[in-house]
C-alpha cells in the first residue's frame, strides 16, 4: 500500500522492505524498533532519517494496524 502510493527513493524502498522482512519473520514489530539496529544501519536516525515526519507517521500507523491484525489472528 505504502510502496504503491508514491515515488519513494531507493533507500526508502529498502527500509520498507526491511520492515516487511522483519514482519514476515516475527509477525509484529514495535515502532520503537525502527530507531534501533538493524533499522539504523542505513541512517543513524532510523525511520526519521529516511522519511520526513508525515511519511514516518504513515509508516508507524501502518505498522500499528498490522500489529493489531496479527494480535487478533
Amino acid at each position: 500500500e505504502f510502496l504503491q502510493a508514491g515515488s519513494l527513493r531507493a533507500d526508502q524502498i529498502t527500509f520498507i522492505q526491511n520492515i516487511i522482512s522483519y514482519l514476515t519473520q516475527n509477525g509484529t514489530i514495535e515502532p520503537s524498533m525502527l530507531f534501533e539496529p538493524p533499522f539504523t544501519d542505513m541512517n543513524d536516525q532510523g525511520l526519521l532519517g529516511i522519511f520526513d515526519d508525515g511519511d514516518a507517521h504513515k509508516v508507524i500507523s501502518i505498522i500499528e494496524r498490522i500489529n493489531g491484525n496479527a494480535l487478533m489472528a
